[in-house]
């Protein structure tokens, strides 16, 4: 290995402890707080939840769905509200697509 391949090699490892290492954006840390209360309530707040997806990044989805998912097998009937909108988030459109 040459001494350039070692800096570069060196500069891609950087650039990874930089990127685990990276300051959350104010919007993901606001959705992850109204995650972690959703996901701690047995009775989630549509008013959370309708927040959450009014703000949710594209690449939090998933996350959301899956949270929704879990909650809906918690108890023996499942809110229709939740189903609906996992049903919503996994189309892609979002809250936007209500009507």
């Amino acid at each position: 290995m040459t001494s350039t391949q070692r800096r570069h090699d060196d500069r891609d490892r950087g650039a990874s402890r930089d990127e685990e290492q990276r300051t959350p954006e104010p919007r993901e840390v606001f959705v992850r707080l109204l995650l972690d209360t959703v996901r701690d309530d047995p009775y989630p707040s549509g008013t959370q939840l309708d927040m959450i997806e009014e703000s949710i990044p594209a690449e939090m989805v998933p996350e959301y769905v899956q949270l929704l998912a879990d909650k809906s097998r918690e108890g023996c009937f499942p809110s229709t509200d939740v189903l609906r909108r996992m049903q919503r988030m996994s189309a892609g459109g979002g809250a936007g697509s209500r009507c």
